[in-house]
């Protein structure tokens, strides 16, 4: 009989998330002290909303990508991933959007090429902290904003949700 591990059960969730549309990333793409994926942010902005980001970039110059980088993790941090892409954020003058949600009808093509541009991205064993080399087992991100974290148990190897909801508890700081 087949003996199913851990990384079995990531594998399987990872190849249906690929199939959907997620796009796979390393660990090492993830910026720990911004906590957020800034290529994917930063490649979202320029393919959804480049007039605003060349405003932008006409004030900060060079230091654009790592002003606005700053800017956005400093968001989150104060307001929350939620209203980010929600409400989106400003910086001198310049609003941008973190997402496009899909639109009510299809009367508006612009609207749905928009929603079209949004990247959904993973990464397994993402070693999110700068303290520790800690990892969670899978991570969602929106436009490189993390939505959601996972501590994956399989009860085939005698592991169940208690186990995860104890690790997050025990191992995890939420910040």
């Amino acid at each position: 009989m087949p003996r199913y591990t851990e990384t079995d059960f990531e594998d399987h969730i990872e190849q249906h998330l690929n199939r959907s549309g997620y796009r796979s990333l390393q660990s090492s793409h993830y910026n720990k002290s911004r906590c957020l994926i800034p290529s994917e942010t930063l490649r979202f902005i320029q393919m959804t909303q480049l007039e605003e980001y060349q405003k932008l970039e006409r004030q900060y110059g060079e230091d654009t990508p790592q002003k606005l980088m700053l800017r956005m993790s400093n968001q989150v941090k104060s307001r929350g991933v939620l209203d980010v892409l929600r409400k989106g954020v400003k910086d001198r003058g310049c609003d941008f959007k973190l997402t496009y949600f899909q639109p009510a009808s299809g009367m508006n093509p612009d609207h749905q090429r928009l929603y079209a541009q949004n990247r959904f991205s993973l990464i397994r064993q993402l070693h999110y902290s700068e303290r520790n080399e800690k990892s969670l087992d899978m991570v969602l991100f929106l436009n490189g904003l993390p939505l959601v974290t996972m501590e994956l148990k399989n009860s085939l190897t005698s592991q169940v949700f208690t186990d995860a909801e104890k690790q997050y508890r025990t191992d995890r700081d939420p910040r």
